[in-house]
């Protein structure tokens, strides 16, 4: 076992490796910058304005025959899908982290040059980065109106997707998994597939009004999150991501009693399933969570972040709150920090995370987002700092 396996389960352990590990995200294009990848025609195609408008022709007109859509449109994504995941994992080990995440997701589809549909039932807006590379799909609209909607809901290419992450995954942690402790994932969370499916509208009549439909589509995700956990174990990942944004900056978008109501038991479940495969399982949720972490830890997981100092998470007092009961991961700022914050200014950050979450164990040293316009050398002033500052005993 590596020495950044081996800090990486102490932490999660609440244990005190003999420094603070490291994670990163890597789900922009500072994985590119990192290996020294350029971007691809496809990248500078979506910024083409000529090209737009022939794909806005020509995307409709292909979409009426799915095999010749498959061929042309769907596999190259899923291509990129892929080696965006291997880049990140590539980029991790080569600029020094303990651990990754690496994302399975080849869920997209181009419906013309501005906007991509996924297999959940969700529209998006797809652009180009400052680097030229294209960016994280936003989220803009649900397509579940109803029972009806669901029940037609192809949803064949979901089911595939545990293997096809499989397949992925064995590959990735075959050349980079003996150097960095790999987190997987595969699939968007409980609260997320329902809501955004729908609209958050829409969404908050379900609850109200229709809670078999929501049963059902709940059942139907924690069953494909279960199957993602086995096939991702199978592969020989030690780790599994959950994501699910269950907060604001001003606090959590549901009840907490009502979190607890419609999806507790399918939390339990996943945490349930990768414990029981011997797998580490860390939550990631936007916001301002803090009035949640002890909820979190009652579900199970080994870890949570990104405790999100812009939405005001005070990472001394979540320490304090259920330090011992789950390792805290994160911290460090997105806006300005690692953007165009002096080499000081990183310094310091790292400093004040230490000091406030690494007494006795249970914290990893993260980024709290990933993001754009993160920096290189800022990101690796970060991982200069956790050297510095992060040894055991602590000073």
């Amino acid at each position: 076992m590596s020495a950044s396996h081996e800090r990486v389960i102490a932490a999660l352990e609440l244990r005190e490796p003999d420094r603070v590990p490291t994670f990163d995200l890597m789900m922009d294009s500072i994985a590119y910058e990192i290996i020294g990848k350029k971007p691809t025609p496809t990248d500078r195609m979506l910024g083409d304005p000529r090209v737009a408008n022939l794909l806005d022709r020509a995307v409709p007109f292909l979409r009426r025959f799915p095999a010749l859509a498959t061929a042309l449109l769907d596999k190259p994504a899923e291509i990129e899908a892929n080696g965006f995941a291997r880049a990140g994992a590539a980029a991790a080990a080569k600029i020094g982290l303990d651990s990754v995440l690496i994302s399975c997701f080849p869920v997209f589809q181009l419906q013309d040059s501005k906007t991509l549909t996924d297999f959940y039932g969700r529209r998006y807006e797809v652009g180009v980065d400052r680097r030229g590379f294209q960016v994280l799909p936003t989220y803009v609209g649900g397509l579940i109106k109803g029972p009806d909607d669901w029940k037609v809901l192809d949803k064949g290419p979901l089911l595939k997707l545990p293997g096809k992450c499989n397949k992925l995954a064995a590959g990735i942690q075959a050349e980079h998994g003996d150097r960095v402790f790999i987190f997987g994932l595969g699939s968007t969370g409980l609260f997320e597939s329902t809501w955004q499916a729908m609209g958050f509208e829409r969404y908050a009549v379900a609850v109200r009004k229709e809670r078999e439909l929501l049963g059902r589509m709940i059942r139907f995700y924690t069953d494909l999150i279960c199957m993602m956990v086995e096939a991702f174990a199978d592969a020989g990942l030690p780790g599994f991501l959950f994501t699910d944004d269950l907060a604001y900056k001003s606090g959590p978008m549901l009840n907490p009693r009502m979190l607890e109501e419609l999806y507790g038991e399918g939390y339990r479940r996943i945490t349930d399933t990768a414990h029981t495969l011997g797998m580490k399982v860390i939550i990631h949720s936007c916001g301002n969570t803090a009035s949640l972490l002890p909820w979190i830890a009652d579900c199970g997981f080994d870890g949570v972040h990104p405790l999100e100092p812009t939405a005001g998470v005070d990472l001394a007092a979540a320490k304090e709150a259920v330090g011992d009961r789950i390792c805290l991961i994160g911290n460090i700022d997105v806006s300005h920090v690692l953007v165009d914050g002096s080499k000081e200014e990183v310094f310091e950050a790292v400093r004040k995370a230490i000091a406030d979450a690494g007494k006795g164990g249970g914290y990893i040293l993260a980024p709290d987002h990933s993001h754009e316009d993160v920096m290189v050398d800022r990101l690796q002033w970060m991982l200069e700092a956790a050297r510095e500052y992060g040894r055991y005993p602590l000073k």
